[in-house]
């Protein structure tokens, strides 16, 4: 039966379906009984008021992985009858036989295979214009980043969970600040959206001394953001269901007010000599990974447009906080030169603490299982 089926999988269809009569105006009961028989529903029953009127539909949504047959479309219509619910659509993603067509036209049941499901999920969707502006592309340097860069074994490092993608908004700031007409400095402050806090800053003219920079999102403006879109992710970040956009809660008078305040500290200007041109607002992809190796784990975050490492656990060694070489494949932790061994036998990479040594004037490191 196409309701027990459906109830017992993860309701994708079913979900998808109240969503859009929930769009258009109806309010959804799930699972709802069409006769005395405790164990015949229908899956959806949508209803409408309008005036007097109330209007119902009965859903029922197939999850299976075959077509729906004529039996089945028979055994709603039957149900409609008995509960009487005046008209009913059969859902099935997988789409219809033959003989489930010549039923429904028979009994009046209307079918939605998967175009005509989409197709009502892009009218009910809202223009993505409205949703996300100025989103930037990821990065396929992305991908290389995440695991292995800069490590020997790199491979060691599996990910703890899928990667968090976030599409941060960022404000970027044009100013100008002169003294009696004559121009001091010229160029850009970067704010998180988010939190409003000042994360890069740059000079195309001038001298600013204490006007910080990370380096980390200047670059952004050199590449074309997509209007009103989500742009299309490279293959080998395919992370649809971990992709969030964080909302703007800092808004653009805050963002001057922040641009004045800092360049003020910098200089001894007055407010009326600093001159904001412009202020625009991109959203950024944000890429966070969890990684784990032995018993320990590491976050990095990477930002997405550029590839550029906003921050990463294994670039110092675990031991001494010096650069990274390697990850010990004992105990997982991260090591600089200084703290990497070589298993003289099988070549795995060890950390001082789980190298073993063999001999007393060589003394050869080993790894446990080959030192026997």
């Amino acid at each position: 039966m196409a309701a027990q089926t459906s109830r017992d999988s993860n309701n994708f269809v079913v979900d998808m379906v109240c969503d859009v009569c929930r769009i258009e105006g109806f309010d959804v009961e799930k699972n709802v009984q069409a006769d005395q028989s405790n164990s015949r529903v229908v899956d959806i029953v949508a209803s409408k008021k309008s005036g007097k009127k109330t209007q119902k539909i009965a859903f029922e949504c197939w999850e299976g992985d075959r077509q729906v047959n004529g039996r089945e479309v028979e055994g709603f219509a039957m149900r409609l009858k008995n509960g009487g619910l005046p008209s009913g659509i059969y859902v099935s993603p997988k789409g219809f036989t033959g003989d489930a067509e010549f039923m429904a036209r028979k009994y009046g049941v209307e079918l939605w295979d998967i175009a005509r499901l989409k197709e009502r999920v892009e009218k009910i969707k809202p223009p993505e214009r409205d949703r996300v502006p100025g989103t930037l592309p990821v990065s396929r340097a992305v991908a290389s980043q995440i695991l292995a860069h800069g490590l020997e074994n790199g491979k060691a490092l599996r990910l703890a969970s899928m990667p968090k993608l976030e599409f941060r908004p960022y404000y970027f700031a044009d100013f100008a600040l002169a003294q009696s007409k004559k121009k001091i400095a010229r160029g850009i402050i970067v704010f998180d959206g988010v939190d409003g806090r000042e994360c890069d800053a740059g000079l195309f003219e001038g001298q600013l001394k204490n006007l910080p920079g990370s380096g980390l999102f200047l670059d952004c403006l050199e590449i074309e953001p997509s209007i009103g879109s989500m742009p299309k992710l490279p293959q080998e970040l395919q992370m649809k269901n971990s992709v969030t956009v964080a909302p703007a809660s800092a808004g653009e008078e805050s963002i001057r007010a922040k641009v004045a305040n800092i360049l003020l500290q910098e200089s001894n200007a007055h407010p009326d000599d600093v001159t904001i041109s412009s202020i625009r607002l991109l959203h950024i992809p944000i890429v966070t990974v969890e990684l784990q190796a032995g018993n320990r784990a590491y976050r990095k975050i990477l930002q997405g447009a550029t590839g550029k490492m906003i921050w990463d656990e294994t670039r110092k060694c675990t031991l001494c906080e010096s650069p990274t070489r390697a990850v010990c494949e004992d105990c997982g932790a991260v090591v600089c030169e200084e703290h990497m061994r070589l298993c003289n036998s099988c070549r795995k990479h060890l950390c001082t603490e789980c190298v073993t040594t063999k001999g007393v004037i060589n003394k050869t490191p080993l790894c446990h299982n080959c030192h026997g």
